[in-house]
């Protein structure tokens, strides 16, 4: 595959992989004593897809994947409220449908915070971070996942009684290890993109 088909496939990848982690991030999944968003192992992933596309195609390509990313996921959100207040035949239920697409503004302001606030710190610090690439891209990530969960969290249950601490070490632990776990993917996409 030449390189620009690649990073193309690659950005559209990690766009689908944020918007897909939007949806089902609602659904909870109980780890052991964690509880943890259903999309925890796919958003992981979008860290490390970050920096496969920014160590082949460089910082420029990287920044627009995230802003790809967000404005995918502002799509998905106002598309689905739009769609969601139209009429709908008497026969069908679209209770399924609303679980889904409407959540609360607050959830989608904190979503959508998050998700700018630790792409744009995870392009920063890998952009500035020096040595191996291993190491480039755990420090990127560990500062990502930590910006992201820290935002999140806050914005999105502060104030409501649940245990904010508890929600952060448990989202912490699993994406960092999921992210450390994909670090061969940049080496891979790196490694094809440069015998493109």
């Amino acid at each position: 595959m030449e390189r620009a088909p690649l990073l193309a496939s690659l950005v559209a990848l990690y766009v689908a992989a944020e918007v897909i982690s939007n949806v089902t991030a609602g659904r909870l999944v109980q780890l052991g004593p964690v509880v943890v968003p259903g999309a925890i192992f796919l958003y992981a992933m979008t860290f490390t897809l970050r920096d496969a596309i920014h160590a082949a195609g460089g910082v420029r390509l990287a920044k627009s994947a995230v802003w790809s990313g967000f404005f995918a996921n502002l799509l998905l959100a106002l598309y689905g409220l739009f769609v969601i207040h139209l009429p709908a035949p008497a026969w069908f239920d679209d209770a399924p449908y609303r679980a889904v697409l409407v959540q609360s503004a607050r959830v989608v302001a904190a979503s959508l915070s998050a998700y700018l606030a630790a792409q744009l710190a995870n392009t920063w610090a890998f952009e500035r971070i020096s040595g191996a690439l291993w190491w480039r891209s755990a420090a990127s990530n560990a500062l990502a996942i930590a910006v992201d969960t820290a935002v999140f969290i806050t914005l999105a249950f502060a104030g409501t009684g649940a245990p904010l601490l508890s929600l952060m070490v448990g989202q912490l632990l699993f994406k960092f290890a999921a992210s450390l776990l994909l670090i061969p993917l940049v080496y891979g996409v790196r490694a094809r993109v440069a015998g493109a």
